[in-house]
């Protein structure tokens, strides 16, 4: 038996413009970071309240209006939208002794489809999201660029933490969704969704049955994502702990990815963010991995 009543949305009532089903740019770890840059939202951030329960129409709507941001079709020739987030991974383990992990995040524009990570360890990741996303790691050890694999997009971006590549983009928000339900999540009004596991990933991940997304009413953002697998309660969890405004923007500041398996958690957490910047087009790109952006020092304004 279902956990929730669900409503299936049917993608054809409320088609996608045929440009945003290009390749994507996602999402909680990055695209997802800027929460909001409409200062005239209805209620200031954080806000209390109950969300309604949607029609099928109303909840595809709201899905899709998330969808259109983090797929926003931009011109690659503009300019002064980049930004880069200097970021800190803390892994909490059930026993023993936390280890930590720093890099900083670049995007060409909030929703543009490319984006960089890049870890002080050595490593460089260009990430370009979709319903299948494709992405190449340079590790400075052996100056060496690859392409990463479908199944190595579940193993941990940094040994013996719990994130993983497909954790950061989160593909599945591009799946075929389910509305299950609306309520609070984290004290703030939300919509439920889930979506449903394509044949590529089962053959990756078969024990993987379903993942649910909790968006926030008002600023229609992540509040938490649970990945089942073959139970009724979630293997792994994403929590939004805190959020942040920087200049014009609402940024997540801090988020918790908690393994049930072995009782530990990973906080994600932004340091500082810099907005408005001009970085060239070919550091997103494969070869550009070779090189690190420069940004300066001072263009990054502290989230402490």
């Amino acid at each position: 038996m279902d956990r929730f009543p669900k409503r299936i949305l049917n993608r054809n009532k409320i088609p996608l413009d045929n440009k945003a089903l290009r390749i994507l740019f996602s999402v909680f770890c990055i695209a997802g970071l800027i929460i909001s840059q409409d200062l005239s939202c209805k209620t200031p951030f954080p806000a209390r309240g109950y969300a309604k329960i949607l029609t099928d129409e109303e909840a595809l709507l709201r899905l899709n209006n998330y969808r259109s941001f983090l797929i926003r079709d931009l011109n690659q020739t503009q300019f002064h939208y980049a930004y880069a987030f200097q970021f800190r991974l803390r892994h909490m383990p059930f026993r023993g002794d936390e280890s930590f992990e720093r890099g900083i995040i670049y995007g060409m524009a909030p929703g543009h489809s490319l984006s960089r990570i890049d870890l002080d360890s050595g490593q460089s990741f260009l990430l370009q999201n979709g319903t299948k996303p494709k992405i190449w790691v340079f590790n400075a050890k052996t100056n060496k660029i690859s392409s990463v694999s479908e199944g190595k997009l579940f193993e941990p971006i940094v040994g013996g933490m719990n994130h993983t590549l497909f954790d950061i983009l989160m593909p599945f928000v591009f799946w075929d969704g389910v509305y299950l339900k609306s309520g609070k999540v984290a004290g703030r009004p939300a919509h439920l969704f889930s979506f449903r596991i394509p044949d590529w990933v089962n053959q990756i991940k078969p024990n993987l049955t379903e993942i649910v997304m909790a968006l926030d009413k008002s600023y229609e953002a992540p509040l938490r994502v649970e990945s089942y697998e073959n139970r009724n309660v979630p293997s792994k969890t994403y929590i939004l702990n805190s959020v942040k405004k920087v200049e014009d923007n609402w940024i997540v500041k801090s988020i918790d990815c908690k393994n049930r398996l072995d009782r530990s958690a990973t906080r994600f957490e932004v340091l500082s963010a810099a907005f408005n910047l001009d970085l060239d087009l070919s550091l997103f790109s494969v070869g550009g991995l070779m090189n690190r952006p420069k940004v300066s020092v001072d263009s990054f304004i502290s989230t402490q």
